[in-house]
C-alpha cells in the first residue's frame, strides 16, 4: 500500500490521483508533510467535523478532538514524527452537531526510494460503537462485581450510582419503593460530589409528581422505561412547579434524561435515573437498552439481597420459634435418619444427640407404639406425604407423655425430598382435658338419661291406664331431650295384630296424615316392629319408608330413630323419634335404654291391672266362699242338733236294751254327730274371723289372756299345768278374736304335752311398731317340715284317738293374726317344746306436736 502510495505520489500527477483515491475511501483521510503539517483532508473529514481546510490545516486538526484526548494524540504524533514510527491513537472527535464519537487514528509514513519520508498518510476510523460496546461490557463487569460484593444493597446501590458517573451520565440516582409503598431516594451521585446536596434539596422541595406521565412513579407503576432525549427549555418551563424550581433546573443545565425500572422476578420496586448536563450528551435508544440491563442487574442484586435477608430473618425466627416452642422440633434426612441436632428433642426426651441420631429416636417411643410408628414413618417417606401419628414418648423422668407427631417433606426442584421437618407436641394435658370433657359429657348424658328414666319411671309408676302412661312418657321425653322434635309411642295390639298409636308429643301432626294404626312393615315404626331391630335414618326424606314427605320437609325433619319395645323377646310396642338434625348412634343407645324402661313399665302396668282384676275376682270368690262356709255351717247346725238330740235320746233310752252291736252302733252315731258338731262349730268360727269380726279398739292383751285361761280352767286343772304370764301390752285388736287366739295357742300347749306336767309361758316384747307375743311350752314339739303345714285348715299331725281335734285351731289363729295385720310362726325342738309367736301392731303413741308417729 505504502509502496503504491510512494509510486503514486512520485508521479507528476500523483497528488491528484492520490486525492481521487482518498475521496473514494469510506474513512476520514488526511495527509501531512514530513514535518507534521497537515496539508490535506478528504471531504468526509469536512462533512463530519463541519469545518474547512482553512481551519484544520496545519495544527488545526486538533480542534475537533475532545480536550481530554488532545495531549495523548499530540504526544504520539510528535513521537512518530521524530522516529518515523506508525502513529496510532484512540480519541473522541466532535461531530458537526457537537456529539463526540470515538475514532481510531492511524498514520503511516510514505518514503521515497532513499527511505526518506515524503508524506504521512493517515486515516480516522469510527470505532464509536465498538468502543461503547467494549466500555459497556467493562462497565457491566465492574457493576456486577460491585453488586456481588455485598448483601448490603443500600450501600451497594449508592456505590453503583457513583460508578455510573461520568461513564454513563452526569447524574445518577436510584429510588426504592419500601414495604409501606413509599418511594424514597436511596442514592444519588454526580461527577462533582459537591452538587449532590442540590439533588437532595431539590427532591425535598419538589418531590416527584405521582401523576407525571414521564416521571419516576409512572416508571415504577408501569415497569416501563421513560426517556427524554432532549430537555429543552420549554420542557423545563412546562415541568417546573415555580420560578425557583425553574431557576434551579436551568442552573443544573439538564440536557437529557432516562429512567429505567428496577424489576426482578416480575416485580418493580424502584427506578434508576440517568441525567446528562455538563457533558451535553443526549441519550439514545442504545443508552436505554444498556441502562435497562444495568437496572436489571441492580434489581436482581437488590432482590437477592432482600431474599437473603428475609431468609436470614426467617431462619432466625424459625430458630427463635424452635427455642421458644413447647414442641420438640426436629429435622431428618430424606432417608429418614436423624442427622441434625435438635435441642428441643433433647430437652423433651432427655436423649443425647448420640442416643437419638440415626434411628435412635425410636428408643424413646413406648415399646407398644414403636412398630406402628416405624411403619407409618416408612410409609410416609415412600409416599412423600405428610406424616402424622399419635404416640407415647418417654420423658426425662421416665414417664410417658401422649404426643402428636407431625412431619412434612421439603422438596428439591426435581421433586425429590430434600429433608423432613417435624414436630412432636405433648398432648397429654389435651387428652386429659378431652377425657374429662368426654367424661363430663358422659356424666351429663347419664344424668340427663337418668333424669329421663326417673321421669319415665314416675310416669309408669302411676296407677293409670297404659295409654295415658305412654302419652305422658312421650311428653317427658320431649321435655327432657329438646333435640327430639317428635316422639311417638306405638303399642302392639294383640286384638288388631297391629301397632296402635298410644302416645305422641312434640310437633302436632295433622290428622289427615297421621295414621293411628300401622301394620307390621308399614312406615318407619312398622318396619321397626316387623324387624324388632333398632333403626337409625339420617335422611328420612330419601328413605323408601318415608311418608308425608312434604310435611316432614316443611317441618325440617331429617332424622329418625326407632326402637322396638320388647319384653322377654315379645313385641309390646315401638318407640319412634324424629329429629331436625342428624342423630348419632349414641342417641340410638340412649333411646334403647329408655325404650326398655318403657317396655318393662308398660308390661308391668298391664300385669298389675291383670293382677288387680284377678285379685278382685279372687276376693269376690273368697267372699262368696266365706259366706257359703258361714251359711253352710250355720244352717247345718240345726239339722245336726236334731240328729244329735235323737241319737243321744236313743243312747239313753235303749242303752243295754238291745244287743251289744246296737249299743256299739248308737255310740258310733253319737260320736260322729258330736265330732260333726265340733267340726261345724270350728268351721263356723273360722268363717266368722273374716265375716263377723268386730272393730279394732285398744285392748289389754293381759286381760284377754286371763279370759282365755278362764275358759281353759278345766283343762288346766286336769293337766296340772303351770302358767306364767309376763307383762302384756295394750294393743289394737278385736277382743273376742284375741281371746280366741290365746285360747287356741295355750289350749294346744296343754293338749300336746309330754310326760311331765305342762308349763306355759306367755309374754310380749316391743319390736319397732309392733308387739311380738310368744307362747312357750315344754310339750312334744314339732318337726321343722311341718311348720307351714300346721297352719293349713284341716291339717293334723296326729290321729284323733291320740290327740283329739278338728285341725282348724291354728288355721283360725293364722287368720286372726293376719286380719290384725300381723304374722304368726313358731320355733320348736321335737321333745323339748314349742314356742308360737305372733305379732300385732302397737298402739300409735301421740307425738309432742299431737301428731301420730
Amino acid at each position: 500500500m505504502h509502496t503504491l502510495l510512494s509510486k503514486t505520489l512520485s508521479h507528476p500527477d500523483g497528488e491528484s490521483t492520490f486525492r481521487q483515491l482518498a475521496e473514494a475511501i469510506p474513512q476520514l483521510v488526511w495527509t501531512a508533510r514530513p514535518d507534521g503539517f497537515h496539508d490535506y483532508f478528504n471531504q468526509r473529514w469536512y462533512d463530519y467535523t463541519g469545518s474547512n481546510f482553512d481551519v484544520t490545516q496545519g495544527d488545526g486538526w486538533r480542534l475537533p478532538f475532545h480536550p481530554e484526548d488532545v495531549p495523548e494524540a499530540q504526544t504520539r504524533w510528535q513521537h512518530s514524527l521524530r522516529t518515523g514510527d506508525t502513529y496510532e491513537v484512540e480519541y473522541r472527535c466532535r461531530r458537526h452537531d457537537g456529539v463526540y464519537r470515538w475514532f481510531l487514528g492511524r498514520a503511516q509514513p510514505v518514503r521515497d526510494a532513499d527511505g526518506r519520508i515524503v508524506k504521512w498518510f493517515g486515516t480516522c476510523t469510527d470505532i464509536d460503537e465498538q468502543k461503547r460496546v467494549t466500555d459497556s461490557l467493562r462497565f457491566l463487569t465492574q457493576a456486577d462485581a460491585l453488586l456481588a460484593s455485598s448483601l448490603d444493597y443500600e450501600t451497594t446501590l449508592a456505590a453503583l450510582t457513583r460508578l455510573a458517573v461520568p461513564q454513563l451520565a452526569d447524574w445518577c440516582s436510584i429510588d426504592i419503593q419500601g414495604e409501606d409503598g413509599v418511594v424514597r431516594l436511596l442514592a444519588v451521585a454526580h461527577v462533582d460530589p459537591s452538587k449532590v446536596k442540590w439533588a437532595h434539596e431539590l427532591r425535598k422541595r419538589y418531590p416527584p409528581d405521582p401523576k407525571d406521565p414521564h416521571g419516576l412513579h409512572e416508571v415504577i407503576r408501569t415497569g416501563r422505561s421513560s426517556v427524554l432525549p432532549d430537555i429543552s427549555d420549554s420542557l423545563l418551563v412546562a415541568s417546573c412547579r415555580d420560578k425557583e424550581h425553574l431557576r434551579i433546573a436551568r442552573e443544573l443545565g439538564l440536557r437529557s434524561a432516562l429512567t429505567v425500572p428496577l424489576t426482578a422476578r416480575g416485580r418493580t420496586f424502584g427506578a434508576l435515573a440517568l441525567v446528562t448536563a455538563e457533558s451535553g450528551r443526549r441519550f439514545t435508544p442504545t443508552d436505554v437498552v444498556f441502562a435497562e440491563q444495568l437496572a436489571s442487574r441492580a434489581a436482581l442484586a437488590v432482590d437477592n439481597a432482600r431474599l437473603y435477608g428475609n431468609a436470614l430473618r426467617a431462619e432466625e425466627r424459625f430458630r427463635s420459634l424452635v427455642s421458644a416452642s413447647a414442641q420438640a422440633v426436629w429435622v431428618r434426612r430424606p432417608d429418614g435418619l436423624v442427622e441434625e441436632d435438635s435441642p428441643s428433642w433433647r430437652a423433651f426426651t432427655g436423649q443425647s444427640y448420640e442416643d437419638y441420631r440415626g434411628h435412635g429416636w425410636l428408643s424413646a417411643i413406648h415399646p407398644e407404639d414403636q412398630e406402628r410408628v416405624r411403619r407409618g414413618w416408612e410409609a410416609a417417606r415412600a409416599l412423600k406425604q405428610p406424616y402424622e401419628v399419635e404416640m407415647r414418648v418417654r420423658l426425662p423422668d421416665g414417664r410417658y407423655a401422649v404426643t402428636l407427631c407431625r412431619a412434612v417433606p421439603l422438596f428439591n426442584a426435581d421433586g425429590t425430598p430434600r429433608e423432613w421437618i417435624g414436630t412432636t407436641t405433648d398432648i397429654t394435658a389435651q387428652r386429659h382435658a378431652e377425657e374429662s370433657s368426654r367424661r363430663l359429657e358422659s356424666e351429663q348424658r347419664a344424668r340427663q338419661l337418668e333424669s329421663l328414666r326417673i321421669k319415665v319411671s314416675e310416669v309408669l309408676s302411676r296407677e293409670e291406664a297404659p295409654s295415658r302412661l305412654l302419652q305422658d312418657c312421650a311428653g317427658a321425653m320431649v321435655r327432657s331431650l329438646p333435640a327430639l322434635a317428635l316422639v311417638q309411642v306405638w303399642g302392639w295390639s294383640r286384638e288388631f295384630r297391629a301397632l296402635v298409636l298410644e302416645g305422641t308429643a312434640g310437633l302436632t301432626v295433622p290428622s289427615s296424615i297421621q295414621p293411628t294404626r300401622l301394620e307390621l312393615g308399614e312406615g318407619f315404626a312398622g318396619t321397626v316392629g316387623q324387624t324388632r331391630q333398632p333403626l337409625l335414618v339420617n335422611d328420612v326424606l330419601q328413605h323408601p319408608g318415608a311418608r308425608a314427605r312434604e310435611w316432614m320437609r316443611a317441618q325440617g325433619l331429617v332424622s329418625f330413630v326407632g326402637t322396638p319395645l320388647l319384653v322377654s323377646g315379645q313385641l309390646v310396642g315401638v318407640l319412634s323419634v324424629f329429629g331436625r338434625s342428624p342423630l348419632e348412634e349414641e342417641a340410638l343407645a340412649t333411646l334403647a335404654t329408655v325404650a326398655d324402661a318403657v317396655a318393662q313399665g308398660l308390661e308391668r302396668r298391664r300385669a298389675e291391672l291383670a293382677l288387680q282384676e284377678h285379685a278382685r275376682e279372687l276376693a269376690r270368690s273368697n267372699e262368696e266362699l266365706q259366706q257359703f262356709a258361714y251359711v253352710a255351717s250355720h244352717d247345718l247346725q240345726e239339722p245336726l242338733r236334731m240328729v244329735a238330740s235323737y241319737t243321744q235320746l236313743l243312747a239313753r233310752r235303749y242303752q243295754g236294751k238291745l244287743d251289744s252291736d246296737a249299743d256299739e252302733f248308737i255310740a258310733y252315731a253319737v260320736d260322729g254327730v258330736n265330732r260333726m258338731q265340733r267340726l261345724i262349730q270350728d268351721l263356723l268360727a273360722y268363717s266368722r274371723v273374716g265375716t263377723r269380726g268386730h272393730e279394732f279398739k285398744p285392748i289389754d292383751s293381759g286381760r284377754a289372756l286371763e279370759k282365755s285361761l278362764a275358759n281353759l280352767k278345766a283343762l288346766v286343772d286336769e293337766s296340772e299345768a303351770t302358767l306364767v304370764q309376763g307383762k302384756l301390752p295394750m294393743v289394737m285388736a278385736d277382743e273376742t278374736q284375741l281371746i280366741q287366739l290365746f285360747q287356741n295357742l295355750v289350749g294346744n300347749a296343754l293338749k300336746f304335752r309330754g310326760k311331765t306336767p305342762p308349763r306355759v309361758l306367755v309374754e310380749a316384747e316391743r319390736e319397732g311398731n309392733e308387739w311380738r307375743f310368744t307362747v312357750e311350752d315344754n310339750g312334744i314339739g314339732i318337726e321343722p317340715q311341718y311348720y307351714e303345714r300346721i297352719f293349713v285348715i284341716f291339717q293334723r299331725l296326729h290321729g284323733k284317738e291320740e290327740y283329739p281335734g278338728t285341725g282348724i285351731g291354728l288355721a283360725i289363729c293364722k287368720k286372726i293374726v293376719e286380719r290384725h295385720g300381723g304374722r304368726i310362726g313358731l320355733d320348736s325342738q321335737p321333745g323339748q317344746g314349742t314356742t308360737f309367736w305372733f305379732t300385732l301392731p302397737a298402739i300409735p303413741t301421740p307425738s309432742p306436736q299431737g301428731a301420730t308417729s
